[in-house]
């Protein structure tokens, strides 16, 4: 038996965005990540503000129920599971980048927000650690707001992963909402 990768899985290398429409193949391979990366409609996230970069996992939630009469935990309610969210800050962006991200519309010169509430925006992000490990969502809801930062208006992001849509014949009924994958692991 071959053996396995250790890892921490610590900071951050690179980290990119796709819409989460694009993703027609799940990526859990390097090769199918490289192919995601690669495809037209990808940006790499060019700078993220100093320490602000986090993979989260809130904690799971359940009801627990005691016996009146001993006072102990009889049974367990249903097990709610934590949000698994990408939080960082990109500290330095351009318009199309603010678009994408934040909704409204962009020029090379100029972003406008849009009136009202946006609809929300769905990204793939991938991110690579300096230990050389792919964390992907392939379905998250991407939060952001302006954010004061150091004296600079960054774009706070939270990025929270769902359930990958199952629309489509692409079969993304048994997809994961997180894949983690050695960067040079081919399947």
């Amino acid at each position: 038996m071959a053996q396995q990768t250790q890892f921490s899985a610590i900071d951050i290398k690179q980290l990119w965005y796709i819409p989460a429409a694009s993703v027609t193949v799940e990526p859990v391979d390097n090769a199918k990540i490289q192919a995601l990366i690669a495809q037209e409609g990808c940006v790499e996230v060019k700078n993220i503000h100093q320490d602000t970069w986090a993979i989260e996992e809130a904690e799971s939630s359940q009801d627990s129920y005691k016996n009146q009469l001993s006072g102990s935990v009889y049974r367990m309610g249903k097990k709610v599971m934590g949000d698994v969210t990408f939080a960082f800050t990109i500290g330095q962006y351009d318009f199309k980048t603010k678009a994408d991200l934040l909704g409204g519309t962009a020029t090379d010169h100029s972003w406008k927000r849009q009136r009202g509430i946006p609809n929300n925006i769905y990204m793939c992000m991938i991110a690579l650690t300096t230990d050389d490990i792919y964390c992907v969502l392939p379905k998250a809801n991407v939060n952001v707001r302006e954010a004061n930062t150091d004296g600079a208006i960054g774009l706070a992001v939270v990025a929270t992963a769902l359930e990958p849509s199952n629309s489509g014949n692409t079969n993304r009924e048994s997809w994961s909402p997180e894949i983690w994958v050695e960067h040079e692991y081919i399947g």
